[in-house]
Protein backbone atom coordinates (compact mmCIF):
# COMPACT_ATOMS: atom_id res chain seq x y z
CA UNK A 1 0.00 0.00 0.00
CA UNK A 2 1.56 3.69 -0.72
CA UNK A 3 1.78 6.58 1.63
CA UNK A 4 1.43 9.86 0.59
CA UNK A 5 2.50 12.76 2.26
CA UNK A 6 3.24 16.27 1.87
CA UNK A 7 5.38 18.73 2.83
CA UNK A 8 5.42 22.48 3.03
CA UNK A 9 8.30 25.27 3.69
CA UNK A 10 8.75 28.30 5.18
CA UNK A 11 11.46 30.16 4.16
CA UNK A 12 13.17 32.15 1.30
CA UNK A 13 11.79 31.42 -2.59
CA UNK A 14 14.84 29.93 -3.53
CA UNK A 15 15.22 27.32 -0.82
CA UNK A 16 11.30 26.55 -1.27
CA UNK A 17 12.49 26.12 -4.90
CA UNK A 18 15.39 23.69 -4.20
CA UNK A 19 13.30 21.78 -1.91
CA UNK A 20 10.36 21.13 -5.20
CA UNK A 21 13.39 20.34 -6.78
CA UNK A 22 14.59 17.94 -5.06
CA UNK A 23 11.17 16.12 -4.25
CA UNK A 24 10.26 16.00 -7.92
CA UNK A 25 13.91 13.83 -7.95
CA UNK A 26 13.26 11.78 -5.03
CA UNK A 27 9.77 12.38 -4.01
CA UNK A 28 8.87 9.35 -5.83
CA UNK A 29 10.01 6.52 -3.47
CA UNK A 30 8.11 3.52 -4.57
CA UNK A 31 5.75 2.99 -1.31
CA UNK A 32 6.07 6.30 -0.07
CA UNK A 33 5.23 9.26 -2.37
CA UNK A 34 6.18 12.94 -1.20
CA UNK A 35 4.53 16.12 -2.79
CA UNK A 36 4.83 20.01 -2.24
CA UNK A 37 2.08 22.06 -0.58
CA UNK A 38 1.79 25.68 -0.17
CA UNK A 39 0.14 25.98 3.15
CA UNK A 40 1.43 24.68 6.47
CA UNK A 41 -2.46 23.48 7.23
CA UNK A 42 -2.27 20.74 4.10
CA UNK A 43 1.37 19.52 5.06
CA UNK A 44 2.28 16.16 6.76
CA UNK A 45 5.89 17.70 7.45
CA UNK A 46 6.77 21.68 7.34
CA UNK A 47 10.37 22.45 6.96
CA UNK A 48 11.29 25.91 8.76
CA UNK A 49 14.39 28.19 7.83
CA UNK A 50 15.16 28.78 11.35
CA UNK A 51 17.25 31.53 10.84
CA UNK A 52 14.83 33.50 9.11
CA UNK A 53 11.33 31.89 10.59
CA UNK A 54 12.01 30.79 14.23
CA UNK A 55 9.68 33.23 15.53
CA UNK A 56 6.91 31.79 13.22
CA UNK A 57 7.35 28.61 15.77
CA UNK A 58 4.81 27.23 16.54
CA UNK A 59 2.90 26.86 13.24
CA UNK A 60 -0.49 28.20 14.09
CA UNK A 61 -2.02 27.17 10.96
CA UNK A 62 -0.20 23.70 10.61
CA UNK A 63 -2.19 20.42 11.25
CA UNK A 64 -1.50 18.66 14.60
CA UNK A 65 0.73 15.61 14.50
CA UNK A 66 3.20 16.81 11.91
CA UNK A 67 6.32 17.24 12.12
CA UNK A 68 8.64 20.40 11.89
CA UNK A 69 12.37 19.97 10.19
CA UNK A 70 14.15 22.89 10.91
CA UNK A 71 16.69 24.17 8.60
CA UNK A 72 20.08 25.94 9.65
CA UNK A 73 23.84 25.74 9.06
CA UNK A 74 24.13 24.67 12.37
CA UNK A 75 21.97 22.87 14.59
CA UNK A 76 20.87 25.07 17.29
CA UNK A 77 21.58 24.64 20.93
CA UNK A 78 17.84 25.64 21.06
CA UNK A 79 16.75 23.43 18.59
CA UNK A 80 13.02 23.38 18.67
CA UNK A 81 12.39 19.60 16.92
CA UNK A 82 14.61 16.88 16.70
CA UNK A 83 14.31 16.86 12.80
CA UNK A 84 17.30 19.28 11.52
CA UNK A 85 18.42 19.69 7.40
CA UNK A 86 21.66 21.38 7.41
CA UNK A 87 22.15 23.80 5.09
CA UNK A 88 23.69 24.24 2.20
CA UNK A 89 20.64 21.99 1.12
CA UNK A 90 22.24 18.69 -0.47
CA UNK A 91 20.19 16.01 -2.03
CA UNK A 92 22.21 13.38 -0.09
CA UNK A 93 20.63 15.07 3.52
CA UNK A 94 16.95 15.84 1.84
CA UNK A 95 17.06 11.88 1.33
CA UNK A 96 18.19 10.86 4.61
CA UNK A 97 15.92 13.36 6.20
CA UNK A 98 13.11 11.48 4.27
CA UNK A 99 14.16 8.10 5.37
CA UNK A 100 14.04 9.28 8.84
CA UNK A 101 10.18 10.59 8.28
CA UNK A 102 9.01 7.79 6.99
CA UNK A 103 9.92 6.10 9.80
CA UNK A 104 8.31 8.48 12.44
CA UNK A 105 5.23 8.76 10.35
CA UNK A 106 4.62 5.00 9.65
CA UNK A 107 5.61 4.31 13.69
CA UNK A 108 2.47 3.00 15.72
CA UNK A 109 1.49 5.51 18.03
CA UNK A 110 2.28 3.17 20.61
CA UNK A 111 5.81 2.63 19.48
CA UNK A 112 8.68 4.40 22.05
CA UNK A 113 10.10 5.90 19.06
CA UNK A 114 7.09 7.65 17.60
CA UNK A 115 6.00 9.34 20.96
CA UNK A 116 10.08 10.81 21.43
CA UNK A 117 10.09 11.78 17.53
CA UNK A 118 6.64 12.93 17.28
CA UNK A 119 5.89 16.41 17.62
CA UNK A 120 2.40 18.24 17.71
CA UNK A 121 1.81 21.93 16.95
CA UNK A 122 -1.08 23.42 18.35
Amino acid sequence: MTSHYNISVLAAEHDKALIKSLLATFGDRGDNQWSYKETEADADVVIVDFESYAQKLPLRDAKAGHLVVACAPQIPSNAPTPFMLPKPIRGRDFVKLLERLEDVLKADDEDEFAKTHRRIVF
